[in-house]
Formats: C-alpha cells, sequence, structure tokens
C-alpha cells in the first residue's frame, strides 16, 4: 500500500543530479538520475533511479511504449571486486515498486551492495512503472450482486475483467505485451544499457518465475541465482494437494507440541477441519455478529475452505502461524465467531481486481491441459478450495496465454540456490522437486518449518546461513551452504 509520508522522505534524503540516457537495440532507452542518501550511520549511499522505456511488444516495434521503473544501488566502498551485480525480481506480481515499497537503505541495500551492485526491476503495468489498475477508476461504480450464485459470481468477474482489457487497448496499449517473457527481456534490456556483461538473480514467488524466465530466454546473461517460493513455468494455479500437505506438516508440528496436549480434537487437526467443512456442507447455516445490527453471515463449506489458510491469520508466513490450531480448534468446537467475521469481511469489499499486468502475467503463463486435468481430479479441492476458479473467471479476455511450449521444462547450466519452505502453502515445497530437473547445477536447501518467506527466515533464524549465503553470491562457492535447514519451534496460541 502506499505509504503517505513517503514523498517527504524523498525529497529530504534524495539529491538528484543531472539525468542520463543510453539506448538499446530494440527501441529500448533508459534515462538515468544520479541519486544519494545518507545513512544512518553517517555514510553516503550512491544510486540511480532510472526508466526504461520500451515497445510494450517488442516485436512490434510500433506498439506503444511501456516504462519500467527501475532503481540501481551501487555498491559500497570495499565491496569485492569483479562481483556481478544482484537484479532483484520481486514477487506477486504486484510489486508497487521501491517508492511505494520504502526502500530500507539501513538493512536490504546495505547488505547486499556490501557485496555488489543491487538493481531492482520493477514490474510492467504495475506501480511506479506504467501502471495500468483494474481499479473503479477503469471499471466504474461496481454494481450490486444480482446473485450470490457463485456462476454469476464469476460471469460479474470475467465482465469486469473485459472491461478492464478493452479500457487499455482503447488507450493503445497492447496487452499481448503482458507478459513474463517480455518481463524477462525488461531485465536483459536493464542489464545491457547498465553496460552489465553477467549479473545474478535473487527472485522469490512470481520473482522465481520471472528470474526462470530469464535463465530460459537470455541464459547466457546470467551467472548465477538464489531463487525461492519456487513457480515454474506450469506453477501459476497452485495445486491443491500442495497446499493440503503443507498445511499436514504444519498440523504435525503442532499436534507434537508440548503446549498443545489435551487441546486437540481427536483425529487431529486436518481431520478435524475436513469434518467440519463436511457438515458445513451438508447443512449451511447463518451466524449474527454480536455487533448488536442484527449482521447475519452465512457459514457454507466453500467460504471454510477458504478460511483452511487461517481465519485470524494466513499461514503464509510465520508469524501467522502460531493461532491456526486454535483456529481448527474453535472451528471443531463449533465456535464461528472469528469465522464470520473473517468471511463477513472478504465479502463486503466491493468488486475489484489485480490490474491488468497482473492479470496479463499470470494468464499469460497459464497451465497446461495436463496440469488441469490432475488440478480437478484433485481430492485436497474438498479441504483448500478451488484454487484455479478465479483464473477461469478472469483469464479468458487477455488471450494473453504463451501456450503450452513456455510452460514445458528447459535445462539450464547456471549455478542455482535453491531456498524452499516444507510449509510453504502459496508455493508449495512439491513446486521446488518439480522444478529440481531444469537445473544442471542446483544446491537445494529445503526449510523445515520455514513458510512463503522462508529465504528471509532462513536468513534471519539459521545461524551462518547468511554468511555462506553471500560467499555464494560473492564467488558462486556453496561448500558453506547447508543441506537442509530446520527452523525454530512456532510457539503456538494455545486454545481457550
Amino acid at each position: 500500500m502506499p505509504h503517505p509520508s513517503l514523498p517527504l522522505l524523498l525529497s529530504a534524503l534524495l539529491v538528484p543530479a543531472p539525468g542520463k540516457e543510453g539506448a538499446a537495440e530494440g527501441g529500448a532507452t533508459l534515462a538515468r538520475t544520479p541519486l544519494e542518501h545518507r545513512r544512518s550511520d553517517g555514510s553516503v549511499a550512491r544510486a540511480e533511479r532510472c526508466r526504461l522505456r520500451v515497445p510494450i511488444v517488442r516485436a512490434d516495434p510500433r506498439s506503444k511504449p511501456i516504462e519500467i521503473d527501475v532503481w540501481r544501488f551501487l555498491a559500497q566502498e570495499g565491496a569485492p571486486e569483479g562481483v556481478p551485480p544482484i537484479f532483484l525480481l520481486h514477487g506477486g506480481p504486484g510489486w508497487p515498486g521501491v517508492e511505494e515499497h520504502q526502500v530500507d537503505w539501513d538493512g536490504e541495500v546495505a547488505e547486499l551492495t556490501a557485496l555488489a551492485d543491487l538493481v531492482y526491476v520493477g514490474q510492467r503495468g504495475i506501480g511506479t512503472s506504467t501502471d495500468l489498475p483494474c481499479d473503479a477508476s477503469v471499471l466504474g461504480p461496481a454494481p450490486e450482486p444480482d446473485s450470490a450464485d457463485p456462476a454469476a459470481l464469476a460471469a460479474r468477474v470475467r465482465a469486469a475483467s473485459e472491461r478492464c482489457r478493452q479500457h487499455w487497448e482503447a488507450q493503445g496499449y497492447d496487452t499481448r505485451g503482458l507478459n513474463v517473457r517480455e518481463a524477462a527481456a525488461d531485465v536483459a534490456d536493464v542489464a545491457r544499457l547498465l553496460g552489465y556483461a553477467r549479473i545474478q538473480l535473487y527472485g522469490g514467488s512470481f520473482g522465481s518465475h520471472w528470474s526462470m524466465a530469464v535463465l530460459r530466454f537470455h541464459g547466457a546473461l546470467v551467472a548465477r541465482a538464489v531463487l525461492n517460493g519456487m513457480e515454474g513455468p506450469d506453477h501459476t494455479y497452485d495445486r491443491p494437494s500442495g497446499v493440503l500437505k503443507a498445511l499436514e506438516r504444519l498440523a504435525a508440528a503442532a499436534e507434537a507440541a508440548p503446549e498443545l496436549a489435551g487441546h486437540l480434537p481427536e483425529g487431529g487437526l486436518i481431520a478435524a477441519l475436513r469434518a467440519v467443512i463436511e457438515g458445513v456442507e451438508a447443512e449451511p447455516f447463518e451466524v449474527e455478529l454480536p455487533d448488536g445490527d442484527g449482521t447475519l453471515v452465512r457459514i457454507d463449506a466453500e467460504g471454510l475452505r477458504d478460511l483452511a489458510r487461517g481465519v485470524r491469520a494466513r499461514v503464509s508466513s510465520r508469524a501467522g502461524m502460531p493461532g491456526w490450531p486454535a483456529d481448527v480448534v474453535a472451528l471443531a468446537r463449533g465456535e464461528f465467531e472469528a469465522a464470520a467475521r473473517a468471511l463477513h469481511g472478504n465479502r463486503s469489499e466491493d468488486l475489484a481486481l489485480p490490474g491488468a499486468a497482473f492479470l496479463g502475467l499470470d494468464c499469460g503463463s497459464g497451465i497446461t491441459p495436463a496440469r488441469l486435468a490432475e488440478y480437478r481430479s484433485d481430492p485436497a479441492i474438498a479441504v483448500v478450495g478451488d484454487l484455479a476458479s478465479f483464473y477461469e473467471s478472469v483469464c479468458p479476455p487477455w488471450g494473453t496465454d504463451m501456450g503450452d511450449a513456455f510452460r514445458a521444462g528447459f535445462r539450464s547450466p547456471v549455478p542455482v540456490v535453491v531456498v524452499q519452505g516444507l510449509w510453504d502453502v502459496n508455493t508449495p515445497f512439491e513446486n521446488a522437486l518439480e522444478c529440481l530437473p531444469f537445473f544442471e547445477h542446483a544446491h537445494f536447501i529445503p526449510v523445515d518449518g520455514g513458510s512463503h518467506s522462508a529465504l528471509q527466515e532462513a536468513l534471519t533464524l539459521a545461524p551462518g546461513f547468511r554468511e555462506a549465503l553471500h560467499a555464494f553470491l560473492v564467488s558462486g562457492a556453496t561448500e558453506g551452504l547447508p543441506a537442509e535447514i530446520a527452523l525454530p519451534p512456532i510457539r503456538w496460541a494455545v486454545p481457550r
């Protein structure tokens, strides 16, 4: 979300110098503005804010240009010489950019620029890059739903998605250019225009998907890579069984915790969750919120499946995990107030779509028919829900699908460190296992207790890992990297 004080922060801390501009083949240009920032320790950090300007569809140089926001942070004095720059590719898609993200000059930037130049590449069509939203300014006021039927709601979402595409096409943007292959070419253009012969990739979640596209189509540019929260070429749709396996590992750890002894339902947490969903599917009901205004919330199986990954907080990170067992225990006891509040909050929101670029990028990567068939027969849908329904509603209008050839496996000789959490419910652990054959030189680090943020959790909680990973970024050495990491136990919230 935008940070209201950030424009003041930038005007106070960043002093622009005269701009520079370079050009490359294919019509790409890069405007550069030097910046300086005084860190809390008194040292001066040097950077450049850049704008890559390129036809939205490179194969059509007449297509309307799009701009990508790029920040380069220069290596500190004393950094090792000859280390390729680190290109950090964020997840989402939906990263709003350095300004909105409020860059941590004294944290991540200082840490990585002690090793090499650091480059943040923005995401095309999003945030401080050319922004192509699908909000009320594009769609107009959201009409009141005329039915709660899932098919009617899906049709409503599809119609809104089509209106968004038509709006941006009418503004001259060829939305076929909103795909991850073009985004990979953005990275390559930035590297060339900044004068780098080789780079390193550092990408997580969608950033790993994006990084794999760079490795595939511009592999000669990449010296090495660190990937986490793996989303392979055919992993845009999360497989329900992978999500459920992550929850099962999380549940097993909670069930073994002494502080929860005597509090857990017979048969375990997953069995209890499944039983509650089955019971509600047979007999949905309503709960009145205790706010005095008579608000009734429908408790149904679809809603509870959406809450399988957390009622009061999502288990997407370790910060949201401690209360998950207590949430399941409450449901098993027939206590639905917290669930009703969560569902009321979700359902009372106006119809909102992610931006055109999110839809184009994710819909462009798509899913193979074989994987979709496996998905449709996956029994885990009964617990974690139909995770594909959103894409099946929003993607058809866009026509950005890059085809099964893109989603096929590839081979890369680039040395890669892959870090993956066993409790990751966003990009399940099994994704990493499917991606490993792509890499001829991979060092795989499973993180027991790691969430979708397993890399950062390991850097923070695993002694010696930060130093070993930095050694890999500097020299490519993997000797000090662990074969696996076990994070400290979660301190679970005890049910009432």
